[in-house]
C-alpha cells in the first residue's frame, strides 16, 4: 500500500480511530511511515502503540512509527507535524540502505591501524540469497578456529529456517524452550536475558566449539517467533534483547573468544541489526551472477556506513566486511573468470570508502575476498562433522581470528621470576641489518644460522654455492674464510681476509686485455691466477719451472701488490704452452700438500665492475673459472673449490658439463618458513633480557638456555616469535604475523633473503621504541603496527639493491612500472619495453606472470617486497 490513494486511505482510517494529528508518508525504499500524536496513546507502552496502529491497518507495510502523546510531543518541541528524517544511527534496513547511497563514506575499521578487539569478536555470516554455502562456511570456519585453541560459540539466527544444529549433528539434543527464540521472547517481556548455560550445546568434546541453536521448531516456537519485533528494539528507552543476548555470552562458564552468527537471508527484520549493529566483522556470501549484483552492492554500501555497537563518540567503529564468492564452477578458467568478476564488482562497491586520513580504505581485494569452488563432498554431506573441510575455509577463519585480541603475553609473568621489563628487552635488542661484509666477526658469529642448506653450502664436497643477493652467501664465505686451511682467491672489499693483491675490476680489465692480446680464454688464465694466489698463502709450495724470472715475489721487495699479480700472470702466460703448464703446476701444488685447503671465491658479481663491458667480461671470466673447476677439480686431491655465485650469473654463464657442477652445488633459497623465523630469533637471542624473558615464558623443563636456536623444536620457535612480534596482524588474509612476514618478504619467485628480515626487524625495533614512548603495548615486544610500517624501508632497500647492485639494466622496467602504477596489470603495458628485460625481470623475481581469465591475456604481478618502493597500488585499491 504505497500508492497515494492507499496512503490517504491508511491516514483516514488512523485519524478516525485515534483522533489527534496523523501523518502517513511513503518511505524512500519500501512501505510507509506513520507519525501520530494523540491522547489515545496515553498509558500505553511503545510496543502496545505499534500493535494498536498495525491492528487498525493490518495490510499496511509500516516500516517506521513515531507514536506520541501530546505531552511527549511538546517535550520534544515538535511544533508541527513533519515526516521524521532518516536516522543513519538506526541499524534497520531503510536507514542503513539510505546511508549507503552517499558518494563518499568514511570508514573506521578496527584493522585500519592493525588493531584487535576484546573478546568476544562477533561475526555475522549473511547472504541475500540462499544456496551459496553461507552456513557451511560458518561451520567449517568454526571448526578451524576451535582447532586453533580458541573458544567458539555459533548462534543460529536464521530463525525462520534454523539449520546449524543439523549441520553440527546435534539436532536431537535441542529441546523445547531452548535456544535463541525463547531467550529473545523472554527478554522482550522481562527486560533481561536468562542465563545461557542451559541453552548452549557443546558440539565437540575435544575442542571449545559450542552452539546456541535457534530453538526447537513447533507450535510454541512459531508463536514466540511471530511476536519478535527487531525494529522495535531500537526505539528510545526500549529494551534491546539482541544486545542483551550478545552481552550475556560473556557470562558463559567458557567465555568465547569468537561468536559466529548465522543470519537469515534477504531483507529480514533481524538481519539488519545483526549486520549493522552487533557484528565486528560481516562475511557476505554471494554467487557472482548478475541477479546478485545490485542487491549485494546496496548491502555493501550500507555496511560501509554502519557503526557497530562497540562505537563511542570518540571511537566510532565500522564493522569489517569480507566476501565469499561461492560456489563457483571448478574448471580452472571458469573459476578464474568468476573470481575476476567478483573482484571487479567488489572493487566498484567499495570505491566510495575512505579511511580516516581520506585515502582509499581498501588496498588489496585478494585479502578480503575468497573464491570457493563447488565441492560435491560438501554439497552432499548432511553434517560438517562428517566431512573434512578445505584450505578455503582456513582463510575465512583467519579473517575473524585476525581481530581477536592476543594474549597479553608480557603482562602475565610471575614477578618472583624477576622477568625483565619490556623496556629492558627493547633497549637491548639489536638485529644485523647490515650486509655480512660490514659485520664485525663477533656479530657474525652471533647471528649466523646453520640450516640444512647452509650446512650443505659449508660442506667440502660442495663446489658452487648459489643464491640471490642478501641470502647469506657472504656470511658462508666468512665462516669458511676463518679456517686456517682456507685460501681466499677473491673476496668482497674491506674484509680481514682481503689482501692487497686480490683481483678487482682494474685487475680483471688488465687480465682481459692480456688474454685478448695473446688470443687466450679465461679458462686458460685461471690456473695461473690460482697458483699465484695459493703461493701468497703458502709460500713453500713448488714454484713454476718454466718462467725466466721468479714469480710471487714483490718487485718492490715489500707487499705483494695488484701490479705484481698482473705482471706475474703476464710472465706465466708468455710461454707458448702456458695453459697446459699452468694446469700441471696446479696439480703439482696439490700433490705437495698434506692437508685439504679450500679455494674461496666471492664477490665475483661486483669484482669485475658494473659497466656493460665489465658485465660481459664478468660472464666470460666466471664461465672460464667454472670450466677450470670442472676440468681440474676432479684431478686435485687436497685443493677444494668453493665458488659463491649470484643466482642470475649462474643461470647466464655457459659452461661445458654444467650439470656435473649442478650436482655438486648448494642453493641458499630459505624455502623453509621456520628456518626463516629462526634468523630473527637467533639475532634477538643475543639480548640477555630477551633470553631471560623467553626462558621464563617457555617454562619447559627440557629447555636449556644455551641450546642453539638451530636445534629448538618448532613449538619453542613459535612461542619466542609471538613474544617478540605478537601473534596476529588483523584485517588481512595472512592473520598470523609469521605468515605476514613470510609473504611480504618474498619475491615473485617465492625466494626469501635473511637480510630483508634483519632489516625489517631493525626498522621495527626503532619504530616500536617511538610508539612505546607515547602508547604502551604489552602484548609483545614489537607490536604488529611496527612490523607493517617497517615494510616501506625494507622495500626501498630491496629495490635499491636490485636496481643499483644487481640489475641496473632493468632501469627501463622500473620506470615503466612506476608509470603503470598498479598491480597486477595487463602484460601489454610492457610492450614498449625490450622483451629480454621483461624476461630478466621475471627471472629475478620482480615480475610474476598470472593469466587473465576473461580474455586469456597475460598479466604481471609485482610482489609486496618491491611494490611499495615502486609506489604501485594493488588491485582493489580505489
Amino acid at each position: 500500500m504505497t500508492q497515494p490513494d492507499s496512503i490517504d486511505l491508511v491516514e483516514g482510517v488512523l485519524r478516525d480511530a485515534l483522533g489527534g494529528q496523523v501523518r502517513v508518508t511513503a518511505d524512500p525504499f519500501i512501505g510507509v511511515r506513520v507519525t501520530a500524536i494523540t491522547e489515545a496513546f496515553r498509558g500505553m507502552s511503545p510496543r502496545k502503540r505499534r500493535e494498536r496502529v498495525q491492528a487498525l491497518v493490518p495490510d499496511a507495510n509500516i516500516v517506521r512509527h513515531d507514536l506520541l502523546t501530546p505531552d511527549e510531543a511538546a517535550f520534544m518541541e515538535q511544533d508541527e507535524l513533519s515526516p521524521a528524517p532518516v536516522q543513519a544511527e538506526l541499524p534497520l534496513w531503510p536507514e542503513a540502505l539510505a546511508s549507503g547511497k552517499a558518494e563518499e563514506i568514511t570508514v573506521r575499521f578496527p584493522s585500519e591501524n592493525y588493531g584487535t578487539l576484546p573478546s568476544p569478536v562477533v561475526s555475522t555470516f549473511y547472504s541475500l540469497r540462499g544456496g551459496v554455502g553461507r552456513s557451511t562456511a560458518l561451520a567449517h570456519a568454526a571448526r578451524i578456529i576451535a582447532g586453533q585453541g580458541l573458544t567458539v560459540l555459533c548462534i543460529d539466527m536464521d530463525l525462520e529456517a534454523p539449520g546449524l544444529a543439523a549441520l553440527f549433528d546435534v539436532e536431537e539434543r535441542v529441546t523445547e524452550n531452548m535456544g535463541v527464540v525463547p531467550l529473545l521472547a523472554s527478554a522482550e517481556v522481562s527486560g533481561e536475558i536468562p542465563p545461557l548455560d542451559d541453552h548452549v550445546l557443546r558440539v565437540t568434546e575435544d575442542s571449545g566449539l559450542f552452539l546456541l541453536p535457534a530453538g526447537c521448531p513447533g507450535a510454541e516456537y512459531a508463536r514466540l517467533l511471530s511476536h519478535l519485533d527487531p525494529s522495535a528494539w531500537y526505539g528510545e528507552d526500549e529494551v534491546n534483547p539482541l544486545r542483551l543476548l550478545v552481552k550475556a555470552v560473556s557470562g558463559l562458564p567458557e567465555e568465547p573468544d569468537v561468536v559466529l552468527i548465522d543470519s537469515r537471508t534477504g531483507i529480514s527484520p533481524l538481519a539488519a541489526p545483526l549486520l549493522f549493529d552487533v557484528s565486528d566483522i560481516n562475511v557476505i556470501a554471494f554467487y557472482p551472477h548478475p541477479q546478485a549484483k545490485a542487491g549485494t552492492r546496496a548491502l555493501t554500501r550500507a555496511l560501509l556506513a554502519a557503526k557497530s555497537s562497540r562505537s563511542t563518540d570518540e571511537h566510532p567503529y565500522t564493522p569489517e566486511v569480507r566476501f565469499i564468492a561461492s560456489p563457483v564452477p571448478t574448471t580452472e578458467k571458469v573459476r578464474e573468470l568468476y573470481a575476476e568478476r567478483a573482484q571487479d564488482w567488489i572493487n566498484e562497491w567499495l570505491s566510495v570508502a575512505r579511511n580516516s586520513q581520506g585515502g582509499p580504505a581498501f588496498e588489496a581485494l585478494e585479502e578480503i575476498v575468497q573464491v570457493i569452488g563447488y565441492q560435491e563432498a560438501l554439497a552432499s554431506s548432511d553434517s560438517v562433522m562428517r566431512v573434512q573441510g578445505t584450505d578455503d575455509f582456513t582463510v575465512v577463519a583467519d579473517w575473524i581470528t585476525g581481530l581477536v585480541e592476543p594474549k597479553d603475553v608480557l603482562g602475565e609473568g610471575n614477578q618472583e621470576d624477576s622477568e625483565p621489563s619490556k623496556e629492558e628487552v627493547l633497549s637491548s635488542l639489536q638485529f644485523a641489518g647490515e650486509t655480512a661484509e660490514k659485520q664485525e666477526l663477533e656479530e657474525l658469529h652471533g647471528t649466523f644460522l646453520s640450516t640444512a642448506d647452509v650446512d650443505r653450502a659449508l660442506a667440502l664436497d660442495t663446489v658452487v654455492v648459489i643464491g640471490r643477493k642478501g641470502t647469506g652467501k657472504t656470511a658462508v664465505f666468512r665462516r669458511l674464510a676463518e679456517s686456517e686451511t682456507a685460501i681466499v682467491i677473491t673476496s668482497p672489499p674491506g674484509l680481514n681476509t682481503h689482501k692487497s693483491w686480490t683481483p678487482d675490476a682494474d685487475v680483471y680489465s688488465a687480465l682481459g686485455t692480456e688474454l685478448k692480446a695473446r688470443e687466450l680464454e679465461w679458462r686458460q688464465m685461471w690456473p695461473a691466477l690460482l697458483g699465484l694466489a695459493i703461493r701468497q698463502h703458502l709460500p713453500d709450495i713448488p714454484a713454476p719451472s718454466w718462467t725466466e724470472r721468479p714469480i710471487g715475489v714483490p718487485d718492490s721487495g715489500g707487499e705483494y701488490l695488484k701490479t705484481d699479480l698482473v705482471n706475474d700472470v703476464r710472465t706465466l702466460l708468455s710461454h707458448p704452452q702456458a695453459p697446459l703448464l699452468a694446469g700441471q703446476w696446479l696439480i703439482e701444488i696439490d700433490r705437495s700438500l698434506d692437508a685439504d685447503h679450500v679455494l674461496l671465491f666471492d664477490a665475483l658479481d661486483t669484482g669485475f665492475g658494473n659497466s656493460e663491458n665489465d658485465r660481459k667480461r664478468r660472464n666470460d671470466g666466471v664461465a672460464g673459472l667454472l670450466t677450470t673447476v670442472g676440468a681440474l677439480g676432479p684431478q686435485l686431491r687436497h685443493l677444494k673449490f668453493k665458488v659463491l655465485l649470484r643466482e642470475d650469473i649462474w643461470r647466464e654463464v655457459s659452461v661445458p658439463n654444467k650439470s656435473h657442477l649442478s650436482a655438486r652445488s648448494a642453493r641458499l633459497s630459505w624455502s623453509n618458513k621456520m628456518d626463516y623465523l629462526r634468523i630473527a630469533i637467533k639475532q634477538a637471542w643475543r639480548s640477555k633480557p630477551f633470553q631471560r624473558l623467553v626462558t621464563a615464558r617457555l617454562n619447559k623443563p627440557d629447555f636449556k638456555q644455551d641450546t642453539p636456536v638451530e636445534y629448538w623444536p618448532e613449538e619453542f620457535v613459535r612461542i619466542a616469535w609471538v613474544i617478540l612480534a605478537s601473534e596476529r596482524v588483523s584485517g588481512g588474509r595472512t592473520a598470523y604475523t609469521d605468515n605476514w612476514v613470510w609473504s611480504r618478504l618474498a619475491d615473485a619467485n617465492g625466494d626469501h633473503a635473511p637480510r630483508a628480515l634483519a632489516q625489517m626487524m631493525t626498522a621495527a625495533v626503532d619504530l616500536e621504541r617511538g610508539f612505546e614512548a607515547g602508547n604502551r603495548y604489552s602484548r609483545s615486544i614489537i607490536r604488529p603496527r611496527a612490523l607493517v610500517e617497517s615494510l616501506d624501508e625494507v622495500s626501498d632497500s630491496a629495490l635499491d639493491a636490485l636496481q643499483r647492485d644487481e640489475f641496473p639494466e632493468l632501469a627501463p622496467v622500473f620506470s615503466q612500472l612506476r608509470v603503470i602504477g598498479s598491480t597486477p596489470f595487463p602484460a601489454e603495458l610492457l610492450d614498449g619495453t625490450a622483451p629480454d628485460l621483461v624476461r630478466l625481470a621475471r627471472e629475478v623475481g620482480l615480475l610474476e606472470a598470472v593469466s587473465g581469465p576473461r580474455d586469456k591475456t597475460e598479466r604481471y604481478r609485482v610482489p609486496e617486497l618491491y611494490r611499495k618502493a615502486l609506489s604501485m597500488t594493488r588491485k582493489g585499491q580505489a
